[in-house]
C-alpha cells in the first residue's frame, strides 16, 4: 500500500514540563489562546502526557500532566516554533521545559479519527 504525498505540512510538538511545573496556574490562558488555533485547523490534536499507571479516564488524570503534545498544521518548521514561542506555557517560563522541547515533522496518516 502506498499513500500520496500530503498537501499539508504537519508538526508534533512534544513539549515536557519543567519540574515543579505551574500548569495549573497558566491552563486558563493558554486554553483560551488555543481555541481560535483549534477552530482554525491549525491546532488538528493536543493534550498531555501522563505518567505510567495513570489513565485518561481517571477522575484527576489531567491534574497529573507531565507534559504536552500537540499535532500543528503549519507551513514551515520557523511557523510552528513561532506560533508556540507565543503559547503562555512558553512565555511564563513555568510550564514547558524549553531545552528539552521538540518539534518534529510528521506524516500524519489517519487526519481524523473520532
Amino acid at each position: 500500500m502506498s499513500f500520496a504525498a500530503s498537501k499539508k505540512n504537519y508538526y508534533l510538538i512534544n513539549a515536557p514540563d519543567i519540574s515543579n511545573s505551574q500548569r495549573a496556574k497558566h491552563t486558563p490562558q493558554h486554553m483560551e489562546n488555543s481555541m481560535p488555533l483549534v477552530r482554525s485547523g491549525y491546532i488538528v490534536a493536543a493534550g498531555v502526557f501522563l505518567p505510567a499507571g495513570i489513565n485518561s479516564s481517571d477522575a484527576d488524570a489531567v491534574n497529573k500532566a507531565s507534559g504536552s503534545y500537540v499535532i500543528v498544521q503549519a507551513d514551515t518548521v520557523e511557523q510552528a516554533w513561532a506560533t508556540l514561542k507565543e503559547d503562555v506555557f512558553w512565555t511564563s517560563g513555568e510550564v514547558w521545559d524549553h531545552d528539552k522541547l521538540t518539534v518534529t515533522p510528521v506524516y500524519v496518516a489517519v487526519p481524523k479519527v473520532e
